[in-house]
């Protein structure tokens, strides 16, 4: 886990273009799928390889490309 104080600009600008991005691929699923748990479970679902690959990227501006 990265402390929030301790963020360098590079992670800081991975963060706010991964905010972005998410926000429009769950817009997309919003407008594409009808309300209800079904367009839910597919925002959920959509959410955790998003996330994953931002923390990748995360480790990658920290620390380099790891094995």
């Amino acid at each position: 886990m990265v402390d929030v104080n301790d963020i360098t600009p590079e992670q800081q600008y991975v963060i706010e273009r991964q905010s972005r991005t998410v926000g429009k691929i769950l817009g997309l699923i919003e407008a594409s799928i009808p309300e209800g748990v079904q367009c839910e479970k597919l925002k959920k679902l959509a959410q955790q390889p998003l996330y994953d690959f931002r923390n990748e990227m995360i480790r990658l501006v920290t620390s380099g490309i790891s094995e």
